[in-house]
């Protein structure tokens, strides 16, 4: 029975280990522009039928948010922070298995 809890408990931390490590380093690669972020969200903008007359205040609203704030950086913003939360839940997750790990191995 002994020798079983060894065995489950390394188990458990090498699972862990790598629900660590794994999420961690595709951070890294998505932070140095090696990829990106899964793609979870995605925003698409309205292609305008006829430009904004003068009295179009939604139209011109909205022209003006799209040049300050474009699509693209918004797709990616969320996506991003999409990823850290379900990196967060996978590390604390990673290391709750190797807490139980080592507690078997001891």
């Amino acid at each position: 029975m002994e020798n079983m809890n060894k065995i489950l408990g390394y188990i458990l931390l090498s699972v862990g280990l790598l629900l660590i490590i794994v999420p961690l380093v595709q951070t890294v690669m998505i932070f140095t522009g090696n990829g990106n972020p899964p793609q979870i969200f995605k925003v698409q903008s309205e292609e305008a039928q006829k430009p904004a007359s003068q009295f179009d205040i939604q139209g011109q609203v909205q022209s003006a948010l799209e040049k300050m704030l474009p699509i693209a950086w918004i797709n990616y913003s969320l996506n991003l922070t999409n990823w850290m939360v379900l990196l967060f839940i996978l590390m604390f997750g990673g290391g709750q298995l190797a807490n139980i790990g080592i507690r078997l191995i001891k």
